[in-house]
């Protein structure tokens, strides 16, 4: 084997200890194996394409793993679409533009099926990376819903793109539902689930349809009753406000994505060949448990209506 290969990852443990090792000890996707299939092993994994059954690229020297790109294989904004989900290279590789060749595998690999690849969550510091490839980039906000406040005029509903699709009742079936951690709960087509943390108890928006604005309020009302005096926020990602009653987050609020601490509140979105018309917190692995998060039990009963 060549120093530097790029090849479909088939050992899934030998994966799970280069996360733990060089991303972060403790990762949820190296320490929960069932996280790691619902990630990388959806059914919509072309085992054609993945023979060890996980969308996942590696960098290998010898038998050795020096870096690898993930990707969930999802059926939108494309049927065969490529949300790319943690990509790391070993410090020894940097500067030999090995990192840009597993982007560019991956992006071949979509390509060839007329597919889509992308992320939503991207840093500032990845964006140059992304644009000197062609992607389309939207910078996308993180919105508090606060009933009575005043918020930006809602906007004209999103045109999708000529060759987006949306997402499918199976792909809701295994995002949400068949979750093997968070329970999820759906009320007239928001899908949601509260949870309480450091910072105190959340209800995070991860999908809502245009014209949600009632469901919210009412969806706010009954969640925020269970904070019992604790602090309470309901929040959502979205390129533009999603509606009435929703307004920026502030800067200094802690993420909830991660153990809390302030990251800031707007993050970006990047496609190729098109930037899907919105976005959601259930895009990607926005709404992913992280170490010690994820051993925080939801406060949202399982089941959706």
């Amino acid at each position: 084997m060549m120093a530097g290969e790029i090849r479909p990852v088939d050992d899934a443990k030998q994966l799970q200890q280069y996360i733990n090792t060089y991303w972060r000890r403790g990762h949820v996707l190296a320490t929960d194996d069932a996280m790691l299939r619902f990630t990388y092993s959806t059914p919509w994994v072309d085992r054609s394409v993945w023979p060890g059954g996980m969308s996942v690229l590696g960098l290998f020297d010898g038998g050795r793993m020096t870096g690898f790109l993930g990707s969930i294989v999802a059926p939108y904004p494309r049927p065969q679409s490529y949300w790319l989900a943690l990509w790391h290279v070993l410090p020894e590789t940097k500067g030999t533009g090995l990192g840009g060749k597993l982007l560019a595998k991956m992006q071949s690999i979509a390509e060839q099926c007329d597919g889509w690849i992308g992320t939503f969550g991207a840093g500032p510091e990845a964006l140059p990376v992304y644009l000197k490839r062609g992607y389309c980039v939207r910078a996308g906000r993180r919105w508090i819903f606060s009933p009575g406040e005043k918020s930006s005029p809602k906007t004209i509903a999103t045109r999708l793109h000529t060759a987006e699709t949306l997402a499918s009742a199976a792909w809701f079936e295994h995002r949400y539902w068949k979750h093997p951690v968070y329970s999820y709960q759906k009320q007239d087509g928001v899908v949601f689930r509260t949870e309480e943390n450091e910072w105190g108890v959340v209800t995070h928006v991860c999908h809502q349809p245009e014209g949600a604005d009632m469901a919210l309020a009412r969806i706010h009302a009954a969640e925020s009753g269970k904070a019992n005096g604790r602090r309470y926020i309901m929040d959502a990602w979205a390129f533009e406000c999603p509606g009435l009653g929703w307004t920026p987050a502030p800067e200094d609020l802690p993420s909830v994505f991660h153990p809390p601490e302030a990251r800031g509140s707007t993050i970006y979105a990047v496609g190729r060949p098109f930037l899907m018309s919105r976005i959601h917190k259930g895009d990607c692995d926005q709404d992913r448990p992280n170490g010690v998060a994820a051993s925080v039990p939801d406060m949202a009963t399982a089941g959706h209506h």
